[in-house]
């Protein structure tokens, strides 16, 4: 009978102990997972807008390109249709969205790029070069995304741990991605 006493006694401690435990986890896993937010979301502001640019430069290579025959003209579809998917996650979507649209549009930008430096057709074309100049020549959007990517992995890092990914998931803290920073391929010269 006396056994049976201490282990009710171990095991209400135990309950208040885990509820307690669980209870300070949620108060102090919450303030740095938003601090972390407000980050990432202040420095997506300052991104985004640089972003903005280089696919208004990006529509004018898009639009130099389009009279041109054969494989690069294929991709200004893609770059129309991604730079469209960009511009409705501006207006409609959160961080998230709005860095897998942009990740979108990098990525169809490298292959236009690669296919228009390896283009004949381009190279001949001085309205085509003139368009991809400005745009290969941006490079504000690095200093920003490097910046962006760096709070995204402080983010992630508040994230991570079984308890604090339970309240992340539970407390509307997804996932965000980074920005893919992969170099543009040389250019049509």
């Amino acid at each position: 009978m006396h056994v049976l006493r201490v282990v009710r006694v171990l095991l209400a401690v135990l309950i208040v102990a885990a509820v307690v435990g669980a209870g300070s986890s949620v108060l102090s896993a919450r303030p740095d997972l938003q601090k972390a937010k407000r980050n990432v979301d202040s420095s997506w502001s300052v991104l985004a807008s640089r972003l903005d640019h280089r696919y208004e430069l990006l529509s004018k290579v898009d639009d130099g390109l389009r009279p041109i025959a054969g494989p690069v003209h294929a991709l200004v579809g893609d770059v129309d249709g991604a730079l469209a998917q960009w511009r409705d996650s501006r207006t409609h979507s959160g961080v998230a969205a709005q860095v897998g649209a942009a990740n979108n549009v990098e990525a169809v930008a490298r292959r236009l790029v690669a296919t228009a430096s390896a283009s004949p057709r381009v190279r001949n074309s001085a309205a085509a070069l003139t368009a991809l100049s400005p745009f290969l020549a941006d490079t504000a959007r690095a200093d920003a995304a490097a910046g962006f990517n760096q709070n995204v992995a402080s983010y992630e890092q508040e994230r991570r741990g079984p308890a604090r990914t339970l309240i992340a998931s539970v407390l509307g803290d997804d996932s965000i991605p980074i920005l893919d920073t992969t170099a543009m391929p040389s250019s049509a010269s």
